[in-house]
């Protein structure tokens, strides 16, 4: 059967995702990085890897207490990112959760961080072509309300912050690059000026996709640096994981993978951090 090149799927299955019809749990996280994928193995119980196309990484397994979970890579900005997120949809997955790195623009968020992006402001490629809030998208309430009990329930201090999707990680983030120094220097300004936390690549689109698609979606972020102070953060791997057992419990709460009534575990709370 040969593929339609306006719909290029073929027997239920992506033409990019390593998934096919009915492979998937209903939540899935979402890591830039392929390694990262990997690194779930770390959090989840009866981890397996499904496969890899491309930048695209899938694999599943059960959170404490035995929910399923997906985790599929996305790879870096914005064109790949709707590629997972519209694929995943149609595989049936109903909630997409970000889980990357971002840069904070302010001294309180120092590196190590673990923060929920509450909206990204519009400006990315990607996300442009889908409808939404002039003022760019937000995350889905019940999806804030799991970080927040996640959070609360580990431990984790998580800071709410809002974002900007930048498709350019040189001189779109305000990097200097030989010769464009002061053009690097005025785009820090225009970014100082929006009034956000932090620089990240993917969660505009994500949250933008995912809302014009009916698919719940938000995004936990970990500090790695911060343009304020000009830190680093060297060794990522303990903060990240610490990200992703506040993802894994938030995807725990928000799954009714086996369970109809899964969604009513959820409760209102506030942040703290």
């Amino acid at each position: 059967m040969a593929r339609s090149a306006q719909d290029p799927w073929r027997k239920g299955a992506p033409p990019h995702l390593p998934a096919g019809a009915g492979t998937l749990p209903p939540v899935c996280l979402l890591p830039g990085d392929p390694a990262r994928v990997d690194l779930a193995a770390e959090v989840l119980d009866d981890f397996r890897i499904l496969g890899q196309n491309r930048e695209f990484r899938i694999g599943t397994g059960r959170a404490p207490g035995g929910r399923r979970i997906a985790v599929c890579s996305t790879g870096i900005g914005g064109p790949s990112t709707e590629i997972a997120v519209v694929e995943l949809a149609r595989l049936g997955v109903t909630t997409v959760l970000r889980t990357g790195g971002m840069g904070a623009l302010t001294g309180r968020i120092p590196p190590g961080t673990v923060c929920a992006a509450v909206r990204a402001v519009p400006g990315s490629g990607a996300a442009s072509h889908y409808p939404g809030d002039p003022d760019g998208p937000t995350a889905h309430p019940a999806v804030l309300t799991a970080l927040r009990q996640a959070a609360r329930g580990l431990d984790v201090p998580l800071t709410e912050i809002s974002v900007a999707t930048v498709d350019s990680y040189y001189l779109g983030q305000g990097r200097p690059l030989p010769g464009h120094e002061e053009r690097a220097a005025a785009r820090m300004d225009v970014l100082r000026g929006l009034g956000i936390d932090g620089l990240e690549m993917e969660t505009e689109t994500v949250l933008a996709v995912a809302g014009a698609l009916g698919v719940r979606a938000g995004a936990v972020l970990v500090a790695h640096a911060n343009r304020a102070t000009d830190d680093w953060l060297e060794d990522y791997r303990p903060a990240q994981l610490a990200m992703l057992r506040v993802a894994v419990s938030a995807a725990a709460l928000l799954s009714d993978d086996g369970d109809p009534q899964a969604g009513t575990a959820i409760t209102t709370s506030t942040a703290h951090g």
